[in-house]
């Protein structure tokens, strides 16, 4: 039985992982795979090598045969990043999976894939490329609005209640520690310390 490392990320501590979680483990029930790992993460993934390195130590460390994602942009959308990582995970014998297009990144010999190698610069490629677009549409709205004379952010003084946007951190808080109730709650650690300091003001 192949053992699986499921991988679930969104960028903003505002989304939720749990549809994919859920679609990841029924894929894995239908296979026959083992799930020895369930890994999630709010964190952009156009981040550095640097910054993503520790992912590749989990999945080493869980002893997964296979890295399983629902689409390569949940794992990738920085092309140089996401083939060095493919890279150490190949070096350790872990295949690529991806649901949504059922691409394997080895072959069942455990050689690469080169039709799957193909296809992740290219998608790859239109990833990054949207995302040089959309920040360049941000950046062009933000200076209109200041020739406009719009004041940009939030207004001074303004405080958003966090009490009342994550009612399941603040519930995980009354009998857990910070660490406890990130991992709880999939939630950034900076975030919940947040959530905290609005309970105890």
């Amino acid at each position: 039985m192949k053992k699986v490392f499921i991988y679930a990320r969104v960028s903003t501590d505002r989304q939720e992982t749990d549809r994919q979680i859920d679609d990841l483990r029924l894929h894995c029930q239908r296979n026959g795979y083992e799930v020895v790992k369930e890994y999630k993460e709010h964190i952009s993934a156009t981040k550095s090598l640097e910054k993503r390195h520790h992912l590749i130590d989990e999945v080493i460390k869980s002893g997964a045969d296979i890295f399983l994602a629902q689409d390569l942009s949940r794992f990738s959308r920085n092309v140089k990043v996401g083939l060095q990582i493919k890279d150490k995970l190949h070096d350790n014998g872990i295949c690529l999976e991806f649901t949504q297009t059922g691409l394997k990144s080895l072959n069942d010999d455990g050689t690469p894939n080169p039709m799957a190698q193909m296809v992740f610069v290219c998608l790859m490629n239109v990833y990054e490329m949207e995302n040089a677009t959309k920040k360049e549409m941000i950046k062009s709205g933000l200076r209109k609005a200041i020739e406009r004379g719009k004041t940009l952010g939030r207004p001074k003084g303004s405080t958003e209640n966090l009490l009342k946007k994550y009612p399941k951190v603040v519930t995980y808080l009354q009998s857990h520690s910070v660490r406890e109730t990130s991992r709880l709650a999939s939630k950034p650690k900076s975030l919940v310390q947040r959530v905290r300091q609005q309970m105890v003001a």
